[in-house]
Formats: C-alpha cells, structure tokens, sequence
C-alpha cells in the first residue's frame, strides 16, 4: 500500500522522474532488428522478478534508448514508435502476471549507441520513518 501511495505522490507532483538513486540492474531483453516481441527465455526472467519482488517495496524501471542521431526524421519516428511498443509487451506481460509492484518505463531519446535491448532495473524505496512521540499532560 505504501509503495502505491508513494508512485501516486510521485505522479501527482507534475513532471514525474523516476530518480533510482540505489538501483539493482537486473538484466536486459535483446530484440531482433524491427521487432517488439522479446524472447520467450525472458517470460521466466520476468517470472522470476515477479516472485522475488512479491513483499519488497520499489518499483520497477523498464527503459529503452533510442539512437539520437538518425538518417531521417522517419526512422527516428519508427524508432520511437518500436521503443514504446517493446515497453508496452514487457510491462503488459508484468501486469498480466500480475507484477506486485509499479512499472514505471522511460525511453531515452538521446543514446550514443545503437542498442536494441530494455535495461531491467528494481529501484527500492525505503519506507519513511515514523517518529513516535509523548504528548505532555
């Protein structure tokens, strides 16, 4: 409850970042050139992710870089249009499996390289601290 709080708060705000100071890079999905469907090995690795993280709090960052210097606005364009539908497949598949907690996703538009792959990364969050106190009589 409080991780769902804490990722509405986040929303909330305005311009949302998702800021993963103390990340755990867990592994990344390759894709064949102009395709959006990942592996069918990767199903098991997000399986596996999903149980692992059913009782801890954080979020899990899906991100995607996309090249920024392109031969034409038209393959930037399909370029993006490819990183979104990847994301999309992989956060569907969590959210089917019914991932326990929030999928946030970015797609870095100014990459140096030319990579095909979503980097996996859990990013916890630590649960406030409450302070308990005495009121005087």
């Amino acid at each position: 409850m409080r991780v769902i709080i804490a990722a509405l708060a986040v929303l909330i705000t305005g311009n949302a970042v998702a800021q993963c100071d103390s990340s755990v890079h867990m592994f990344n999905i390759p894709y064949v050139k102009n395709s959006s469907y990942f592996p069918s090995a990767y199903s098991t690795r997000l399986d596996e992710i999903s149980e692992e993280h059913k009782s801890k709090n954080g979020y899990l960052l899906l991100e995607f870089q996309v090249q920024k210097n392109q031969k034409s606005d038209e393959l930037r364009a399909y370029n993006l249009w490819l990183a979104e539908r990847r994301i999309h497949r992989v956060k569907s598949y969590l959210t089917e499996s019914s991932f326990p907690a929030p999928i946030v996703t970015r797609i870095l538009t100014a990459g140096m390289d030319k990579r095909r792959d979503i980097s996996v990364t859990w990013c916890p969050i630590k649960a406030p601290t409450v302070k308990s106190f005495e009121l005087a009589e």
